[in-house]
């Protein structure tokens, strides 16, 4: 009985650790040689991205020599340098099961009267920190600030505070979240959502999930 119970809690302590291991942050280098375009795949999907250290003398600057999504890490013009990739550690103090419900009321499992609304896209960037299509870490000032939505069917208000540098900070209840938006994609833990304007605020739309919606208006 007692082999079986070390058995046992070998077992969840080994669980504890892949879990562990799959969420930490981990270094990429990409190099961009004789001013090419390069790409660095990401090796564990999605997760937010920031320069470490510069190994060229060409100068790395988010959305214009580097910049990155889902799926890799971008190079251009000669930068050189080592980015950090952080792992998806979506909730503050609470287990993962806390902070899958949470995640839940973000994306909302029940339409709501703004659903029907045709949500209005701004494709117009005009100002100076925007450099083309390839930067897609890139935040308009539609998406930045304080945003409140409400889950019907938890019954869950839900407060989202994004940053301009893409970093997103949610409140479910007394469940905290991290975040990040990226090629107007909201990421919580393994879940990835799509960001629709829609009047002074936006909806939220789960990518492989229900198309239902919940929508966020500005404080």
């Amino acid at each position: 009985m007692k082999n079986k119970s070390i058995v046992k809690a070998l077992s969840m302590a080994g669980l504890a650790m892949v879990s562990t291991m799959a969420a930490a942050d981990y270094k990429v280098r990409c190099e961009s040689y004789d001013h090419k375009y390069t790409t660095c795949p990401k090796e564990n999907g999605h997760g937010y991205v920031r320069l470490h250290k510069q190994h060229s003398k060409s100068p790395c600057i988010k959305g214009r020599t580097w910049d990155y999504n889902k799926r890799h890490i971008w190079v251009d013009d000669a930068c050189k340098a080592t980015f950090i990739v952080e792992g998806r550690h979506h909730t503050d103090r609470h287990d993962d099961h806390k902070g899958e419900k949470a995640i839940a009321a973000v994306a909302g499992l029940a339409l709501l009267a703004a659903a029907a609304k045709k949500a209005k896209e701004d494709d117009r960037y005009d100002d100076d920190n925007y450099y083309g299509s390839r930067h897609s870490s890139y935040m308009p000032g539609w998406m930045v600030g304080r945003f409140t939505g409400y889950n019907p069917i938890s019954h869950a208000r839900v407060v989202l505070k994004i940053k301009e540098d893409g970093r997103v900070k949610a409140k479910v209840g007394g469940v905290e979240l991290t975040g990040y938006i990226n090629d107007r994609r909201l990421y919580m833990g393994d879940h990835e959502f799509r960001l629709q304007r829609a009047g002074d605020g936006f909806n939220t739309v789960e990518v492989g999930g229900r198309h239902n919606v919940v929508h966020y208006t500005r404080d």
